[in-house]
């Protein structure tokens, strides 16, 4: 059991992205060479709907939580301190409903709002009922599905255990990625596929720093930066006999490419940045419990989808935007390994 929770406890450091593409819980200890296969089954709960660092409006996604499951597993091809292969399927759904901004529609013709003047954004353009009406028509033929994602990789990690760096691919499809490639996009699907590398520094045990560069090749094209650092130490128990493991998370998403223009929802730059703390309770030898809370805030970027919200306009409704400006974001899970 002491050398099971320390395993893990280790394994813990890497996962804990609030607001990534997908809730991946990275709770796969390290195998040992007689038995190098390894796996979880995590199932969870957010308080919000979150990707990449945003954290999605009441008024697009018609509420507000998500359940999420994943299971991962993980393959040792060598000694401790070379390669291991990963593989991880999850699944997300949101607990409210699908349709972006609750399909609105509007009619007549007496004017509702303004909007940006697509060459000058200093100029406002008047925007009637009637064209907000055919707005709310498109608007109710787009939606947020329910996101599965395949992600494998393989990591290296050095003989110092000093540092170690992972390789991976990300299919993607629904989700917030989704509805980028297929409304932002008008793809007329909503996968992405992406290839990523994540170099990782642990000079010390209770701290990790790394930034996962991921290259969208197919619904998406640019790229995202993730860079991240997180810190662990033990609350109840050791190292060697632990309980309660607490960890706090700080990290930003940034993005080069993938927003080419200023008609797509987002501009480029920093989209958002977070604070996560979590707290990892070791029930057993095989299942952990653990809560979070993240403190979410919108960069300039992500600000910029708020800013050119056309159904805002439209609707003359300010919460008619995409995303929150800050957000405290509340999870649960609870995770079997095997």
């Amino acid at each position: 059991m002491k050398v099971r929770n320390a395993l893990l406890a280790a394994a813990l450091v890497m996962p804990a992205m609030a607001g990534t593409e997908a809730p991946i819980i990275e709770t796969v200890a390290p195998a040992p060479a007689a038995n190098r296969l390894k796996g979880s089954v995590t199932f969870g709960y957010d308080s919000n709907y979150t990707g990449r660092g945003y954290v999605v409006s009441h008024s697009v996604a018609q509420g507000d939580s998500v359940g999420y499951g994943a299971l991962k597993t993980n393959y040792d091809i060598g000694k401790p301190g070379g390669w291991t292969l990963g593989f991880t399927m999850a699944y997300t759904a949101p607990m409210s409903g699908h349709t972006l901004y609750g399909n609105p529609r509007l009619g007549g013709n007496n004017i509702v709002g303004t909007i940006p003047h697509p060459l000058d954004k200093n100029i406002q353009v008047p925007v009637t009922g009637e064209q907000a009406g055919a707005a709310g028509k498109t608007i109710g033929e787009k939606n947020i599905e329910n996101q599965f994602s395949i992600i494998a990789d393989t990591k290296y990690t050095s003989q110092s255990e000093l540092w170690n760096v992972t390789f991976g691919y990300h299919y993607n499809h629904g989700g917030l990625l989704g509805v980028m490639a297929k409304h932002y996009r008008g793809r007329g699907a909503s996968s992405v596929n992406e290839l990523f590398v994540t170099p990782e520094w642990t000079p010390h045990k209770a701290l990790a720093i790394g930034m996962k560069t991921s290259a969208s090749v197919g619904g998406l094209s640019g790229w995202w930066f993730e860079p991240y650092v997180t810190a662990k130490a033990p609350i109840i128990g050791t190292p060697e006999d632990l309980t309660l493991l607490g960890m706090v998370t700080v990290g930003a998403t940034f993005s080069s490419g993938i927003f080419a223009d200023i008609y797509e929802a987002c501009g480029n730059g920093m989209q958002a940045i977070f604070v996560k703390f979590s707290t990892p309770w070791f029930v057993t030898d095989n299942f952990i419990i653990t809560p979070s809370v993240s403190f979410n805030w919108l960069g300039n970027g992500g600000n910029d989808a708020n800013r050119r919200s056309k159904v805002r306009y439209a609707t003359g409704n300010s919460t008619m935007i995409p995303f929150k400006d800050f957000a405290v974001v509340a999870g649960v899970s609870a995770t079997y390994t095997f």
